[in-house]
């Protein structure tokens, strides 16, 4: 059971829900249908592991020599039951996806199929960042048509998504790099190499919390309440910096995920929230 739950990549789907809900409720009105944003949370759950778990199967055979630890390559789940609950994880999300009515429904699928075409065709490429953009991209137009509560100011986050979604795409790769180099799979990160990866993550969330803070100007929103949650995200984001820097050992490059994805999240939730108040 513990093979089969790593499979699904806990802690990436755990910040995908999480955003899912910061932009689901901060954007909700009086005409928010908690059943409906359930059953969208629970198509959103089953996408992200349909495709993180195609991409460990998928990568099976390379992970069995850099990556010995994944649940596949260790044995813990053997390839025919991988695709099995692959299959059956489409499934369910094609059924509750149907739910959502037609947008939703299309929606889903283009999150998911922007994953699979990561899996299927990026992964190992520099252009490895476009099936993120694609994802993240669909992603808040899922979850608003989902909470029925799109708004026109609410596309404002899309540009401060954007170089979050260039940061946990580098954070994720990043304790990767040098083991994908060895094996000839050159990715966005593998491509620039560890250091220059590394200075590109900054730099990323640098934009972020500058694209944040510009547009929060702009829109006339509460600045007390956007410092307050870009104090946070900075907080973990010099602490990743502080691991990266003290030792690029694969394990503590995956803590620097591990502390960069919250940071976003902070940030987005501190963002919305300010331009509520």
């Amino acid at each position: 059971m513990h093979g089969f739950w790593l499979l699904i990549h806990p802690f990436p789907i755990a910040m995908v829900v999480s955003l899912a809900c910061i932009l689901g409720i901060s954007s909700a009105r009086e005409n928010f249908d908690a059943a409906q944003f359930t059953r969208a949370l629970i198509t959103l759950f089953l996408s992200q592991a349909h495709v993180g778990m195609t991409n460990d199967y998928l990568d099976r055979a390379l992970d069995a020599q850099a990556q010995t630890w994944k649940p596949l390559a260790r044995g813990w789940v053997k390839p025919n039951e991988a695709r099995l609950i692959i299959f059956a994880s489409f499934a369910l999300m094609f059924i509750f996806a149907l739910t959502l009515g037609p947008i939703g429904f299309v929606l889903a699928l283009l999150g998911t199929f922007a994953g699979q075409i990561y899996n299927f065709r990026l992964r190992g490429t520099p252009y490895s960042w476009i099936g993120y953009v694609l994802g993240f991209s669909v992603l808040p137009f899922f979850i608003w048509d989902a909470a029925s509560s799109f708004s026109p100011t609410f596309l404002i986050i899309v540009p401060i998504g954007i170089p979050l979604i260039f940061a946990a795409h580098l954070a994720q790769t990043l304790p990767d790099v040098e083991s994908d180099r060895a094996l000839g799979v050159f990715g966005f990160a593998a491509t620039l190499g560890r250091e220059r990866a590394a200075m590109l993550l900054w730099l990323m969330l640098i934009a972020a919390h500058a694209l944040a803070f510009g547009t929060a100007y702009w829109l006339k929103s509460n600045l007390q309440t956007l410092f307050a949650a870009m104090i946070a995200s900075f907080a973990l984001v010099t602490a990743s910096m502080f691991i990266y820097y003290a030792r690029r050992t694969p394990q503590s490059l995956r803590i620097v995920f591990r502390l960069v994805s919250p940071s976003a999240l902070i940030l987005v939730a501190g963002w919305l929230a300010a331009l509520r108040t």
